[in-house]
């Protein structure tokens, strides 16, 4: 004969089990585990060939990552006269990136691609001498350490991410807690 209490046992213990899955699964993917693979982003730089530029996207936001030439990197060590902050005291930036070519390595410049005016994206601009990225909404200039060169809208140099190398061609995207 069927046992109605041993079903009924059964079913409510399955339910338990299913409830106790969906109570806890929030607690489970908001653990540390997670969060940090979302907070971070390895991007491979082996096929980036010189003056050429990467776009990443990373928490919402446009990451440029471009490679420089000899050329661009003596261009930046050089100039200062006709940009708004030639030292970015004024910009946001880790510490590391607090030089005139505002990055961890001469060859690689990393940044957010987002114009400091409106938030409009910044493109790439090859043609003008000095001129690396220019925002089409309002027409900023920024050099190859992205900074803003003076008579433009943009107040302040593109904002820096905070990130490290992983190896020689891997980037690593990283937030600061």
């Amino acid at each position: 004969m069927i046992d109605r209490r041993r079903i009924l046992t059964r079913i409510v213990q399955s339910f338990s089990i299913i409830g106790a899955f969906f109570v806890s699964y929030p607690f489970i993917k908001s653990s540390s585990i997670f969060e940090k693979r979302y907070l971070e982003l390895e991007v491979d730089l082996s096929d980036l060939s010189t003056d050429k530029t990467k776009r990443v996207s990373w928490l919402g936001r446009p990451v440029i990552i471009a490679r420089r030439s000899r050329q661009e990197i003596a261009a930046i060590k050089e100039s200062q006269e006709e940009l708004k902050d030639p030292f970015s005291e004024r910009s946001h930036q880790p510490d590391f990136a607090k030089n005139k070519k505002r990055s961890m390595r001469d060859d690689i410049f990393v940044a957010f691609g987002n114009c400091t005016h409106l938030g409009c994206i910044v493109k790439d601009s090859p043609d003008e001498v000095g001129t690396r990225f220019r925002c089409p909404c309002h027409e900023s200039s920024f050099d190859g350490a992205g900074r803003v060169f003076r008579g433009a809208l943009a107040p302040k140099n593109l904002e820096i991410p905070n990130y490290g190398f992983i190896s020689k061609n891997i980037l690593l995207l990283t937030v600061v807690k």
